[in-house]
């Protein structure tokens, strides 16, 4: 009984097997718009098949019989040519629409599955965008490089640093985004990338790492800005205050030139009040009146005038 069992599953199995033929399914994934050609050669055929066919999931694209040209059943909207030497199918101008399976199938005498390809239509991926940041925690601080794609980040902290000591932490770190592609971060060397990526496309940003932070605290560096302000701006704070100063000593020369007319009319008044009072020397004699006889004694001997001066006051 044991016996007849066995028989009768390895039985099952071969037909199985023959009716399937390689049933296995292989992925193919094509870039929106791109063209996919689906090869069987002739040596895969099956020897004197009177009829096979290529499917698009249940339906048929393309028939082959035996003497006949190849038979395009449903052009899919002109997208679906087929070459009768190779057996090969062309499929143009692929959309999402297009996805799903493509079999190539012999339908007589014996069905069986020759092949079968899971086609998978795919945008291409977006541009990778790679940024560095540097969050400050009292003495500590975390350098952090970030990958973003679309409406997708992905974050790996590079540096952890705390009283000016800092350690290695993450090296990479992957990501499978909503629309299916994956975006990778990770360290190569001295320099950190960015990959955002595809079964059809691929694009890639690469940075160094750089000191984006530094041992110091912010206010360090605030110190330090003002510090520099202070020495650009002293300058032109000296430069003003003496513009100004010299500004100012000018106006105050001025003002005593203008004040000169007045100082000239109170000399002159006071010079003229000055004449005006100045004292006045009187002379008067006082003796005899002088004959000619005295004169001409006078004239002989010394003369004698007595000088009394009054001095006004």
């Amino acid at each position: 009984m044991e016996l007849i069992v066995l028989f009768l599953f390895h039985l099952f199995l071969f037909y199985t097997f023959q009716i399937q033929g390689s049933s296995a399914v292989t992925d193919v994934f094509v870039k929106t718009g791109d063209d996919l050609i689906l090869n069987r050669t002739e040596a895969e055929i099956p020897s004197n098949p009177r009829i096979w066919l290529w499917q698009f999931n249940d339906d048929t694209l393309v028939e082959f019989s035996l003497g006949s040209p190849p038979n395009v059943v449903n052009n899919r909207f002109g997208k679906v040519e087929a070459t009768e030497k190779s057996y090969s199918v062309k499929l143009k101008d692929l959309q999402k629409s297009d996805n799903g399976i493509y079999t190539a199938k012999v339908v007589s005498p014996k069905e069986q599955i020759l092949t079968q390809y899971n086609v998978t239509v795919q945008d291409p991926v977006s541009p990778a965008d790679l940024t560095f940041t540097c969050a400050f925690i009292s003495s500590s601080y975390n350098l952090t490089a970030t990958c973003r794609a679309d409406d997708s980040s992905i974050s790996i902290t590079l540096l952890r640093c705390e009283n000016q000591t800092c350690n290695q932490e993450e090296a990479e770190r992957r990501l499978v985004t909503k629309s299916g592609s994956s975006l990778h971060i990770y360290q190569l060397k001295e320099s950190i990338v960015c990959n955002h990526s595809n079964q059809v496309s691929r694009n890639e940003s690469i940075k160094q790492i750089e000191n984006h932070c530094t041992n110091n605290e912010p206010r360090k560096h605030l110190w330090y800005i003002t510090l520099i302000l202070l020495v650009l701006l002293l300058p032109i704070i000296y430069i003003l205050c003496r513009s100004r100063k010299e500004t100012g000593d000018k106006g105050n020369y001025d003002n005593t030139i203008y004040a000169l007319p007045l100082a000239n009319d109170q000399t002159e008044t006071l010079k003229e009040t000055d004449e005006d009072c100045s004292p006045t020397t009187t002379y008067s004699v006082v003796g005899p009146s002088m004959s000619k006889t005295a004169t001409k004694t006078r004239a002989k001997d010394q003369p004698e005038s007595v000088y009394s001066q009054i001095k006004a006051v």
